[in-house]
């Protein structure tokens, strides 16, 4: 090493090449003969973006998608140095699948090269070649061998009479060639049909030359228009993958009804870093031999890789590089890639060679006949490039494979060349047995794993982990099972027997991992009974990081609800960050789903999440960059601006502009009061959890407008409430269609829409929804907020008149046949919206008005009548004990509503007694009888029962528990439940392979080519939608079985099972099929399914951005005591303006405007951080009582009686503590470590806005 550094100094002091210049040309380049012109790769800087591709399903439309973007980013980016090139008379060869281009250069181009900002690096052509068979396998034997063990071994012909033989799949090979007309592999060559062949996009030569390891002629020639082998085998491993049979009679292929391609990429064994990128290139789009356009949706589905490039041949790190990203991006576009693992065993670390190595490769050790590890078969760890990952995947045979040869005799060899087609094959299999699975790369490599026959070895262990665990680095995850890999593939009821959370745990998580045994319900036959130890592993290397023992739920007894015996595993000690599984002791092959634990792993699932009500906005276009792939589509209910009234629908006069506003559900229709629980949760959401939505950069269409992103959003709801608002205040109710009327996608609906009359209910949900939303908005130091906060105020004020002179006024919609649901509501309901409403508008006026009447009718709540908190009057219960905690009420009022709340908690079977006796085995307890429609949000809302004890600070004693149980429940909702099933439509790009792949809703509607369902359909529907949940209630349609008006519609008239005759939490079913089997009442969203899922959910996000730098702080460890009466904080307000913060003799806080007196300590251009929880400024009021300021939970800056201050603190003992520039401000940590930026504005109004704590 010492010799090559010193070289390489030489040589650059030599060349006089500048320093970026040299980091960008490969080592060997530096070190070769810099007199001859060396074959290169030139990386382009700009390389394709196809993380989009995770939303897209379906083998074609993947390929389709990853070619046009990475040949379309080529086209442009390549151009420049294309013509740069072309000047200098330089032959090239340009790529996309990585962009790239190919040349020979002198040094002197290569210099000129590197030096362009455009090229990201210049590295050498390095060698390939074929893998090395073990000594003694070539020899040729065309007469009777032993029958073929193999493929039986596997369990193939099994497979074959389960009617599964590779049909409809394209295998494809890229090795030494194929001889595609020899009997054995002729008649499943795709270019053949019978009668003559067509070898346009069937077959690629990537050999143009000699190779210079070569020498005399090559039996093929180059650019070989016709398949052509020229060693035997290429030949060998497709015989393996799709042959026919033997001159014995006997079959040799494992997928005989599979159809091959193939590429040439070596030259007698030798191939070069683009002979290989130039046939996984030519397999993501295959082309004419004449060249021309490449064609996405010929790809094959899997391809066959026996080959390598070890370091000795030229590969290094940089190549790697080049290799893998080709890999992924075809991986990405849908194909399988099987690569065998290499012939250098017996010792571990041996697999160390491209492609081989990779984590996206599919890799393969040899067995023999008695599923023994051969000797030659590579070993992992994968050393090489320091990942140490687990090599192999899996084994499959690989001893005395009998397969063709070009001639057309057979031979038989050895090889982890012959182990790798037989897993080609198997994955042709599943595939023809369950077509849904074809470009679903990441599943089927999971069954394969998940149903392998264990292997272990007693006497090797690699790389720290045991060969007697599963996987290890010997066999993989043991050897392929033809017959369990297919029946696991067509099995679409099969849960995963050990559930988590499939995105993932923060580090200071309580982390449970629950253990099922289904004893009763669709997936009774697997049974299971945990090892007594299980263990977290990490899920690259498979080490260990973590064993323990599980704990039996409830003595072993077995869950009603769920149908389970459970058990529980506590992992919570695991805090390092990276991804992991958890993994039965016993087997290793039975383990969970992977998780990350990330100290922000929850976020991208958040603001997914809540994106969905971007997809639900009506009146608005769905556009880039806004709109995902797929999901783009013009403004929708532009009808809306001339909305009928449904009483009098022709006349024009009342025609009426209501559009914009979210689309409540499955459905078009706009609900004034089904918007009440939604937005009131949101708004919820954001007084508690204001950290959560702290962001402006959402990518919404206001985003950037210095309002955070929840209040824009929001604010699009409550723009259509002020439409339904009258000019007399009184609120129109309800906005749709007649008669069910829909189209896909939203933009297609031309239905004539019709509004209801204002009724008081409607005009009460105004009242309450617009008072506490224009207190949201006036926390906000811009003037756009605050001038919409003012336009509320007054709209809600106007509401509450007109509801208040007309008591009784109601409109049930359903009796026009005007939209879906029933809006109108009963006596009770309406009462308790008009006491709520009156709530919000006391906190926002302190008008005693708004008082004398909570305080005269609080009491007719249940919550008040029964001392009773449940799950289906949260907004009641949250707004009662909101009222408790504000200033000026009724002391005895307050104290009564927190005891209410307080003892029903605590007392209740189901609520804290619930978590104290162990109710629910997976830690999410609701009563049994409110598991039915809607039965996610009834999980998110009782969850939100322990938030707002938590919050309001009930029982300080009890708010650990209450805090662990709201985890457990969002947990429920990512994967721990008795489904295993994510909660959330289509989130597999964010690390959920098992989320929800349908839901009942109009622009996802059932047979959309486009968004039905992720297995079917190219994107699915849009990805965070939360379904109803499981329902034992569901039923078929009562015109069932015999009068839905046709036959048709009778023959959908078949008991589904699931979701009927199930344990209640697994009625559940993926599908989204309409009348008569009705499955909106399991799986159609809604926005209150949403919003209460986001109110849960942000209680453990932190999106606050770094408002101001580290490097612009003074730091103080403990309070700062401003020691003078009358004398406190200043704080600068943007217009320069100094505003001290006083605190009067009662714990009042004001601000009053000042001159900094010159005793006074000034910070210029920093901001004062107290970085110690709830500390602050000791300041003395009027009557020289001290009073500290902090901030408390949510933000809100409170002032706190204290006797005296001690400890190590700061002291300010004369004048006012000034912080004197604007946007600097004072940063304060709660009690929860959240920090928050205390600024004042022009007019004195102080602030509060989450920050980054430094």
């Amino acid at each position: 090493m010492v010799r090559i550094i010193l070289l390489v100094v030489c040589i650059l002091t030599f060349l006089k090449i500048n320093g970026q210049v040299v980091d960008k040309i490969d080592i060997k380049l530096l070190t070769s003969d810099l007199q001859k012109k060396q074959a290169v790769v030139i990386m382009m800087k700009d390389q394709s973006d196809i993380s989009m591709v995770n939303q897209i399903h379906g083998k074609d439309n993947k390929a389709t998608f990853v070619y046009n973007t990475l040949y379309q980013k080529a086209q442009t980016s390549q151009a420049s140095l294309i013509q740069f090139l072309s000047a200098k008379g330089v032959t090239y060869r340009s790529f996309y699948i990585v962009n790239m281009l190919s040349a020979a250069l002198d040094f002197e181009l290569i210099k000129q090269v590197a030096s362009r900002d455009d090229v990201q690096e210049v590295v050498q052509d390095g060698s390939f070649k074929m893998l090395d068979q073990p000594e003694g396998d070539r020899s040729h034997n065309g007469g009777n061998r032993a029958p073929i063990w193999n493929i039986t071994h596997i369990g193939a012909p099994t497979v074959w009479g389960m009617g599964y033989s590779g049909q409809n799949v394209v295998i494809g090979g890229q090795d030494t060639g194929y001889a595609w007309d020899i009997t054995p592999i002729k008649s499943k060559y795709r270019g053949w049909n019978g009668t003559t062949a067509n070898h346009n996009y069937n077959w690629h030569d990537a050999i143009h030359q000699i190779d210079t390891h070569n020498s005399g002629s090559n039996p093929c020639g180059f650019n070989s228009t016709v398949p052509c082998d020229d060693d035997n085998h290429g030949t060998h491993t497709m015989g393996t993958m799709v042959g026919s049979v033997d001159n014995n009679g006997q079959e040799i292929g494992v997928a005989p009804a599979a159809k091959w391609i193939g590429c040439r990429n070596m030259e007698r064994g030798w191939g070069t870093l683009t002979s290989y990128v130039e046939c996984f290139e030519w397999f993501l789009a295959p082309y004419p031999l004449a060249g021309g356009a490449g064609d996405p949706t010929k790809m094959p589905h899997v391809i066959n890789n026996s080959w390598g490039c070890p370091t000795s041949e030229g590969c290094n790190t940089t190549n790697f590089g080049v290799m893998e990203a080709a890999l992924n991006n075809l991986r990405n576009a849908g194909c399988v890639i099987v690569v065998s693992a290499g012939n250098d065993g017996p010792n571990c670390e041996t697999v160390n060679s491209p492609a081989a190595i990779f984590s996206g490769s599919f890799s393969v050790g040899a067995t023999n006949s008695s599923d023994v590890i051969t000797s030659f078969s590579s070993r992992g760890a994968v050393a090489v490039d320091g990942s140490y990952r687990l090599k192999p995947n899996i084994s499959a045979p690989g001893a005395n494979i009998r397969s063709c040869l070009k001639d057309g005799s057979f031979i038989n060899w050895n090889g982890t060349s012959m182990a790798g087609p037989h897993v080609a094959g198997l994955v042709a299999l599943i595939i023809s047995a369950n077509p849904s699975l074809a470009g679903e790369v990441d599943k089927i490599e999971d069954i394969i794993e998940q149903t392998a026959v264990n292997l272990t070895s007693s006497t090797q262990s690699c790389s720290g982990i045991p060969g007697t665990s599963i996987p290890n680095n010997t066999y993989g995850y043991g050897r392929i099972d033809a017959v369990a890999a297919v029946n696991r593939a067509i099995n679409e009821l099969y849960v995963p027997l050990i559930k988590v959370d499939q995105f993932g745990y923060r580090p200071s998580d309580q982390k449970i991992a629950i253990l099922s045994d289904p004893i009763n319900g669709y997936n009774s036959a697997d049974s299971y009974a945990p090892a007594a130890t299980i263990v977290v592993k990490n899920s690259s290397t498979y080490q260990v990081v973590y064993s323990g023992s599980p704990a039996a739920w409830n003595s072993g007894a077995t869950e009603t609800v769920s149908g389970d015996k459970v058990w529980r595993f506590d992992f919570s000690t695991v805090t390092t960050l990276g991804t992991y599984h958890i993994a039965d002791g016993n087997t290793g092959d039975i383990r969970s789903e992977d998780f990350v634990i990330s100290d922000n792993i929850y976020n991208a699932v958040f603001n997914t999440a809540f994106k969905t009500f971007y997809y639900q906005r009506c009146g608005l276009a769905k556009s880039a960059p806004y709109a995902l792939t797929g999901y783009i589509d013009p403004i929708c209910h532009s009808q809306d601006i001339t909305s009928r009234y449904i009483n009098d629908p022709t006349n024009t006069s009342l025609y009426k502009n209501m559009s914009g506003g979210w689309h409540d559900a499955g459905d078009y229709n706009k609900y004034v009061n089904f918007a009440y629980s939604p937005l009131l949760d949101m708004l919820w959401s954001y007084e508690i959890n204001p950290q959560a939505w702290a962001s402006d950069a959402l990518n919404l269409p206001e985003s950037g407008n210095s309002i955070p992103d929840l209040l824009d959003e929001v604010k699009y709801e409550l723009d259509w409430l002020l439409k339904m608002q009258e000019s007399d205040g009184g609120a129109y109710c309800v906005l749709g269609v007649q008669n069910y009327a829909g189209a896909s996608p939203p933009s297609a609906d031309a239905a004539i829409r019709y509004y209801g009359p204002k009724t008081t209910s409607a005009s009460l949900t105004l009242a309450a929804t617009f008072a506490f939303a224009a207190k949201q908005f006036k926390k906000i130091d811009n003037s756009t907020a605050q001038t919409y906060a003012n336009l509320l105020r007054s709209k809600a004020i106007q509401a509450w008149s007109w509801a208040d002179n007309n008591p009784s006024i109601t409109y049930y919609n359903s009796s026009n046949n005007l939209a879906s649901g029933e809006q109108e509501m009963d006596n009770y309901d309406r009462s308790m919206r008009k006491l709520c409403a009156a709530i919000y508008l006391y906190g926002l006026t302190d008008s005693t008005v708004f008082k004398t009447y909570v305080e005269n009718n609080f009491r007719s709540s249940h919550l008040m009548q029964w001392n009773f908190v449940y799950p289906y009057e949260n907004a009641t219960q949250l707004s009662l004990l909101h009222y408790s905690h504000l200033k000026g009420i009724s002391t005895s009022v307050g104290s009564d509503i927190k005891s209410a709340y307080t003892y029903a908690m605590e007392n209740y079977t189901h609520n804290f007694p619930a978590l104290t006796n162990d109710s629910d085995a997976y830690k999410a307890h609701i009563e049994s009888q409110n598991i039915g429609w809607g039965s996610n949000q009834t999980k998110c809302n009782h969850a939100n029962l322990y938030q707002a004890y938590h919050h309001f600070n009930l029982n300080a004693a009890n708010n650990a528990t209450a805090e662990s149980a709201m985890q457990q429940y969002l947990h429920y909702m990512h994967g721990v439940n008795p489904n295993a099933l994510v909660y959330l439509t289509n989130m597999k790009s964010l690390g959920a392979d098992r989320s929800i792949n349908t839901i009942y809703h109009g622009w996802f509607i059932d047979g959309s080519t486009a968004w039905d369902d992720v297995r079917t359909s190219t994107y699915g529907p849009a990805p965070g939608f939360i379904p109803g949940g499981p329902n034992p209630g569901w039923s078929l349609n009562g015109c069932c079985p015999s009068g839905c008006g046709s036959s048709q519609a009778n023959s959908l008239c078949v008991t589904l099972s699931p979701p009927s005759n199930q344990p209640a939490l697994k009625s559940f079913k993926d599908w989204n099929t309409s009348w008569p089997q009705d499955s909106w009442s399991v799986t159609e969203n809604a926005i209150y399914y949403q919003a209460a899922y986001l109110f849960l959910f942000s209680s453990m996000i932190n999106q606050a951005p770094t408002v101001i730098s580290s490097h612009n702080q003074l730091k103080m460890n403990n309070d700062l005591l401003v020691n003078t009466t009358n004398r406190s904080i200043i704080l600068t307000s943007p217009n320069n303006s100094k505003y001290r913060i006083s605190v009067s003799n009662t714990g009042d806080i004001t601000t009053s405007l000042v001159s900094v007196a010159a005793n006074s300590s000034k910070v210029i251009n920093s901001s004062l951080n107290i970085l110690t929880s709830e500390k602050g400024i000791v300041t003395r009021s009027p009557n020289s009582n001290l009073w500290r300021l902090s901030i408390g939970k949510a933000g809100e800056l409170k002032a706190t009686t204290v006797a005296s201050v001690t400890g190590n603190h700061s002291n300010q003992q004369s004048g006012d503590f000034s912080i004197e520039n604007t946007p600097n401000g004072m940063i304060l940590k709660d009690e929860n470590n959240i920090c928050y930026v205390v600024t004042v504005g022009n007019s004195g109004i102080i602030f509060t806005k989450p920050t980054i704590c430094n």
